[in-house]
């Protein structure tokens, strides 16, 4: 395939991508990824996750210097942040006017660490956590009893908001009056059960393109590979835009090429094709 010709950088997704399903980073994507920056080529690793939360497998791979945190609200270098965008203060406040009638789970991302409800701390399962996330979602920095309150007083300082909820037409509404309600955020999501909003400055698409600009590297010359909708928008704007056959469907249909899954090694599978070329 032509568009594997000239890769510069290499944007990674994380969980359920880069990750197998046991939250483990297998020795053969590892050595994979090591041998891209060896060959010169920047890897990112772009998540969800706020950065504290990112895995030691992946942050501690000499080299993989940049990553993009937070569905693209944070961008750091060598740990340290280059770049934030956070939610305006006043559409904080609209955001928890829509959920004031509703029992939902609330998380809210500051600097890197993830506060969350008291109660999805301590039954994780009960919300539609996966078994195989139960220990990362226990491992949260702070465990708030009021997140309304909590959120509210923190409202100048956040990255990223999650509202956590089984039912999806509650999630569907709360999506919609949202979007509504507010002209500057943005509205996606990493995996069932959550709706995650970010500032309209922030999606992983729109922080690639900010670390690209900053390295001078073109849209053309990048690869970005995922598999949930967050991961849709730089799919489609990378020059080859690839989604493990595991992803959602629309991820699947802005890929310009489908790989094996996240427990198949996919991402080494896609990279070692990319360094033959």
């Amino acid at each position: 395939m032509d568009k594997m010709k000239d890769i510069k950088l290499i944007a990674l997704d994380l969980d359920g991508t880069t990750l197998a399903d046991s939250d483990t980073l297998s020795k053969r994507t590892k050595t994979a990824i090591e041998s891209a920056i060896k060959s010169g080529i920047t890897v990112v690793a772009a998540s969800g996750r706020p950065f504290v939360m990112m895995p030691d497998s992946v942050m501690n791979i000499v080299g993989l210097d940049y990553a993009i945190t937070s569905n693209g609200a944070v961008i750091s270098k060598c740990g340290k942040t280059v770049h934030r965008s956070l939610i305006l203060p006043d559409d904080v406040l609209k955001i928890l006017g829509a959920v004031r009638n509703d029992d939902v789970i609330l998380e809210g991302f500051i600097d890197g660490f993830t506060y969350a409800d008291v109660r999805y701390v301590h039954r994780p399962l009960d919300y539609g956590c996966e078994p195989e996330y139960f220990e990362y979602t226990r491992s949260c920095h702070g465990k708030i009893v009021d997140m309304r309150s909590f959120l509210s007083k923190h409202r100048n300082e956040l990255d990223l908001i999650s509202i956590i909820s089984t039912d999806k037409k509650l999630r569907n509404r709360l999506w919609s009056t949202i979007e509504k309600a507010c002209n500057s955020v943005e509205i996606t999501t990493s995996t069932d059960h959550f709706v995650e909003i970010m500032s309209a400055e922030a999606s992983k698409a729109k922080a690639l393109l900010r670390l690209c600009d900053f390295l001078n590297i073109g849209m053309e010359n990048v690869c970005a590979c995922g598999n949930a909708d967050n991961d849709a928008d730089m799919i489609a704007e990378s020059g080859l835009g690839a989604a493990v056959e595991n992803a959602s469907q629309k991820c699947l249909d802005r890929a310009d090429i489908v790989i094996p899954s996240n427990n198949n090694d996919g991402v080494a599978q896609l990279i070692e094709k990319i360094l033959k070329n």
